[in-house]
């Protein structure tokens, strides 16, 4: 078969699953995300999903292929979401001298963060999420750069642990792979 029409027939054949199964797509996206952004996560699948039709190697696994996609918008949408909301709430009280949030935290580091005890919570709260740099952060806590640099290197290591124990994953950055994007937890 000429591989354009390889990539008809995966067109054709993906736009009939869309159709036979678009109840349990909505389903499915509604019971991962808020109302009002299902309706869109649907389109936005449903175009991705007719756009890269011909990633789908395996035509009898193309609902699987489906579900797949549908929930890596799911993910996606969520990642966006998370980022404006917390690029909104944090800068409305930014303490002076301090930046946007920072685009590598998310919610479940966050939530992690803010569950640690007081010097870890506050050296994080104040470097990691409100976005002061190390000197700033040291000013306001009262201690040297140097102690600062100690707690918040302590910090992070005691937040890369107790998110590995409660997210499976490591590091903030790896966060929006974590399973707190299903289970509801800590992420949106």
């Amino acid at each position: 078969m000429a591989p354009g029409n390889e990539r008809g027939n995966n067109q054709a054949l993906v736009a009939e699953a869309l159709r036979e199964k678009q109840a349990d797509f909505a389903a499915f996206v509604r019971r991962r995300a808020k109302d009002e952004a299902a309706e869109e996560i649907l389109q936005i699948a449903a175009l991705r999903a007719i756009e890269h039709a011909e990633s789908l190697e395996d035509p009898e696994r193309v609902v699987a292929w489906l579900f797949r996609l549908h929930r890596n918008v799911i993910i996606d949408a969520a990642r966006r979401n998370a980022t404006e909301r917390r690029v909104i709430d944090r800068n409305a009280d930014l303490p002076e001298g301090a930046s946007e949030a920072r685009e590598d935290s998310c919610d479940c580091s966050i939530t992690q963060a803010q569950g640690m005890g007081g010097t870890h919570a506050s050296i994080l709260s104040l470097v990691d999420i409100s976005g002061l740099d190390l000197g700033e952060a040291a000013r306001v806590l009262e201690i040297s750069k140097n102690t600062a640099a100690v707690r918040l290197h302590r910090a992070r290591k005691a937040l890369g642990e107790k998110m590995r124990e409660h997210c499976g994953v490591t590091s903030a950055g790896d966060c929006f792979d974590c399973r707190c994007v299903y289970d509801g937890c800590c992420a949106v």
